[in-house]
């Protein structure tokens, strides 16, 4: 019972977590060093959350495990672990996801960070890789400064490929802002003159 209600307050704070959004600007970088011998207010292990919007199921966030801090500084939530969330259709089917190997949100800012491996596939199919990003839940959805990282960002859509250090793009990653760019169009070799 006990466990049962734990799971259920971390899924409704999560919930909450993702699904706030107002007209705060936060573009700083945070970090944040976890100190060992503090001990977590929460942990949990093994968790699966699906998460709703207007009664229909959008998102499901899974992670090893988390661990939630909270003193005189930093309000947090930790997945040393990794964290993975995809982004359901019409029909539940995955559309869209974003991994890493270790992530933190900052409870009072919004702001997630993502480290190591980070992956995202948004719903056009195109994928975005990077060592270190950053979301600000809390910009509206199409702000261009909703996600951003300063570090080697690979870019792949289905016909060309962009490498860049540094960029800023909004939540579906349709629209970006890059810096120190390169760019690679990739040639269909069935559609290619032959020789």
């Amino acid at each position: 019972m006990v466990l049962q209600t734990k799971t259920s307050v971390i899924g409704i704070l999560l919930t909450c977590m993702l699904m706030l959004s107002c007209n705060q600007r936060n573009t700083g970088m945070a970090t944040v060093e976890v100190n060992a011998s503090e001990q977590p207010l929460l942990h949990g292990e093994g968790i699966s959350w699906l998460i709703s919007d207007s009664g229909v199921t959008r998102f499901r966030l899974k992670t090893k495990v988390l661990d939630s801090y909270s003193n005189d500084t930093a309000s947090y939530w930790y997945f040393p672990q990794g964290i993975r969330v995809d982004q359901f259709d019409s029909l539940f089917q995955v559309s869209g996801y974003v991994e890493a190997d270790t992530a933190y949100y900052f409870d009072k800012t919004g702001l997630w960070q993502l480290i190591h491996n980070v992956l995202i596939k948004n719903t056009e199919g195109t994928t975005c890789e990077t060592s270190e990003l950053f979301w600000n839940s809390k910009e509206p959805p199409a702000s261009m400064h909703s996600i951003y990282s300063d570090k080697f960002v690979k870019i792949t859509k289905p016909d060309q490929i962009i490498t860049t250090i540094g960029f800023k793009s909004n939540q579906s990653l349709t629209r970006y802002i890059l810096y120190k760019n390169t760019l690679e169009t990739e040639i269909d070799k069935n559609n290619s003159p032959e020789e």
